[in-house]
Protein backbone atom coordinates (compact mmCIF):
# COMPACT_ATOMS: atom_id res chain seq x y z
CA UNK A 1 0.00 0.00 0.00
CA UNK A 2 1.38 3.52 -0.84
CA UNK A 3 1.53 6.11 2.37
CA UNK A 4 2.29 9.29 1.66
CA UNK A 5 3.26 12.20 4.54
CA UNK A 6 3.22 15.90 4.61
CA UNK A 7 6.30 17.07 6.67
CA UNK A 8 6.35 20.50 8.98
CA UNK A 9 9.81 21.36 10.07
CA UNK A 10 11.15 24.71 11.64
CA UNK A 11 12.80 26.88 9.98
CA UNK A 12 14.44 30.60 10.39
CA UNK A 13 10.79 32.47 9.32
CA UNK A 14 8.63 29.53 10.45
CA UNK A 15 7.52 26.76 9.80
CA UNK A 16 8.16 24.70 6.29
CA UNK A 17 5.29 22.29 5.24
CA UNK A 18 6.25 20.01 2.48
CA UNK A 19 5.48 17.12 0.32
CA UNK A 20 7.71 14.75 -1.62
CA UNK A 21 10.32 17.25 -0.74
CA UNK A 22 8.60 20.12 -2.24
CA UNK A 23 8.34 22.88 -0.18
CA UNK A 24 4.63 24.04 -0.38
CA UNK A 25 4.40 26.89 2.07
CA UNK A 26 6.37 28.79 4.99
CA UNK A 27 3.76 29.68 7.94
CA UNK A 28 4.61 31.34 10.84
CA UNK A 29 3.09 29.02 13.64
CA UNK A 30 3.19 25.64 14.18
CA UNK A 31 -0.69 25.62 14.46
CA UNK A 32 -1.26 27.12 11.12
CA UNK A 33 1.17 25.06 9.43
CA UNK A 34 -0.23 21.92 10.92
CA UNK A 35 -3.56 22.94 9.96
CA UNK A 36 -2.39 23.97 5.97
CA UNK A 37 -0.33 20.09 6.09
CA UNK A 38 -3.85 18.63 7.38
CA UNK A 39 -5.73 19.90 4.56
CA UNK A 40 -2.81 19.21 2.12
CA UNK A 41 -3.03 15.43 3.13
CA UNK A 42 -6.79 15.41 3.11
CA UNK A 43 -6.59 16.71 -0.39
CA UNK A 44 -4.07 14.20 -1.44
CA UNK A 45 -5.53 10.94 0.14
CA UNK A 46 -9.19 12.36 -2.15
CA UNK A 47 -7.10 12.34 -5.08
CA UNK A 48 -5.64 9.29 -4.76
CA UNK A 49 -7.00 7.10 -2.18
CA UNK A 50 -3.86 6.44 -0.94
CA UNK A 51 -3.26 6.99 2.87
CA UNK A 52 -1.43 10.42 3.50
CA UNK A 53 -0.41 11.74 6.90
CA UNK A 54 1.23 15.07 8.46
CA UNK A 55 4.32 15.06 10.68
CA UNK A 56 6.11 17.49 12.79
CA UNK A 57 9.62 17.52 13.18
CA UNK A 58 10.29 19.74 16.62
CA UNK A 59 13.31 21.63 17.41
CA UNK A 60 13.99 19.05 19.63
CA UNK A 61 14.58 16.65 16.79
CA UNK A 62 12.36 14.87 17.22
CA UNK A 63 9.14 13.91 14.88
CA UNK A 64 5.24 13.12 15.66
CA UNK A 65 3.01 12.27 14.03
CA UNK A 66 -0.26 14.34 14.19
CA UNK A 67 -2.73 13.92 11.42
CA UNK A 68 -3.65 10.40 9.56
CA UNK A 69 -6.08 10.87 6.41
CA UNK A 70 -7.26 7.39 5.12
CA UNK A 71 -5.57 5.31 7.58
CA UNK A 72 -7.03 2.24 8.69
CA UNK A 73 -6.74 2.02 12.65
CA UNK A 74 -6.07 -1.30 14.00
CA UNK A 75 -8.89 -4.23 14.38
CA UNK A 76 -9.52 -5.62 17.79
CA UNK A 77 -10.97 -8.91 17.85
CA UNK A 78 -13.04 -10.57 20.50
CA UNK A 79 -14.75 -8.39 23.13
CA UNK A 80 -13.40 -6.21 25.29
CA UNK A 81 -13.68 -7.21 29.38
Amino acid sequence: MNRSIVTIEPVLAGWVVSFEGQALQILPSKLEAIGFASRRAAEQHRQSGAPCGVSVRLRMGETVLVALHGWEGQKVRGTLR
